[in-house]
């Protein structure tokens, strides 16, 4: 038997087929010019010999990301956030990535994070909680991370890649993408299709560490729940994730992380839990603040749900979609 090719996940992501798919992403997903001024139309113009020109480059190692294009949008509840969109060219390039990359991950990820997971949605994180809470885990630390996407060390989550991927050179495109992303070593372009894969793998060390028999989380990209039985254990919990974080250039959002008992009633996710009832806010059928986060719900906004023992069937359950696309089941 030949020995693996240690080029192999580079050679599939830098061919034609991969990076046609990546553009379809793109397309899918809409936008504009990055930093460079190429219009996703003006791609397409010579759609088979941008995608050729395109994996050349990769090849032959002569591929330089463009400039990002930044700019802010308001918060749903109240601030800014900074968007930075890279070019078409390395758009498609990135989402290709991401389309090898993510199956090769993801056996490192947790049971406790599903933001920009396929088959896993806002509605299940809801359930687990939903689960945990009849189980008993009535103390929550909800809370945030403090400018999540901004603050992310490089040189910490190159290590979490070296780890995950065994192919060189998809770990120096990896990280020429990073330099390009913020050449400080900190930082992960809002707006760019390899972002939330990344972010997901930086943490995916600190949500096992964290997920335990004691401390139950369920996270969703920066926003996450510490479920516990009592308030001890709550705030031992955010201790602890708090010094895990660190290593990584993290922090936890003071102003928007709390200890309460699931009878004062949490918001999250567009969620309100309060002692055997959820209420689905419009604000969750609107926002677009997690890209899927606005995925339909079998609880419609202003509707009232009722936690009985029957919610235990959430323990492996595939949620119905509006998008007609099959959910994961969430195995306890």
């Amino acid at each position: 038997m030949p020995p693996p090719d240690p080029l192999a996940v580079f050679t599939r992501i830098c061919s034609d087929a991969t990076l046609a798919a990546g553009w379809r992403r793109v397309r899918r997903n809409g936008g504009g010019a990055g930093g460079d001024g190429e219009t996703p139309q003006a791609f397409a113009r010579d759609l088979t010999g941008s995608i050729r020109r395109l994996s050349r480059e990769l090849r032959e190692g002569c591929y330089r990301p463009g400039p990002l294009r930044s700019w802010v949008i308001a918060k749903p509840g109240g601030g800014v956030r900074r968007l930075a969109v890279p070019p078409v060219r390395d758009r498609v390039a990135q989402s290709a990535a991401v389309i090898i990359l993510a199956p090769l991950v993801e056996s490192r990820m947790s049971r406790a994070s599903f933001a920009y997971r396929a088959g896993l949605s806002v509605e299940q994180a809801a359930a687990l909680v939903t689960f945990y809470r009849l189980r008993g885990f009535t103390w929550v630390v909800d809370g945030d991370i403090a400018d999540f996407f901004p603050s992310i060390l490089h040189a910490p989550l190159r290590a979490r890649f070296v780890e995950a991927v065994d192919c060189q050179r998809t770990r120096d495109l990896i990280a020429l993408w990073l330099a390009a992303f913020s050449p400080a070593g900190r930082g992960l372009a809002q707006g760019a299709p390899l972002s939330p894969l990344l972010s997901n793998l930086a943490l995916a060390d600190v949500d096992r560490a964290v997920d335990s028999r004691k401390v139950r989380l369920v996270r969703y990209a920066d926003d996450f729940l510490l479920m516990t039985r009592t308030r001890p254990e709550a705030e031992a919990a955010a201790a602890r994730l708090a010094e895990l974080l660190r290593p990584l250039g993290l922090t936890l959002n003071a102003a928007k992380t709390r200890i309460a008992h699931l009878d004062e009633g949490i918001r999250f996710l567009g969620y309100r839990f309060e002692r055997d009832r959820i209420l689905r806010s419009e604000w969750a059928r609107s926002s677009t603040r997690a890209g899927p986060r606005a995925a339909s719900s079998p609880c419609s906004s202003g509707q009232t749900l009722r936690l009985t023992a029957r919610v235990t069937v959430y323990r492996a359950v595939s949620f119905p979609s509006s998008s007609g696309q099959p959910r994961r089941r969430i195995e306890l």
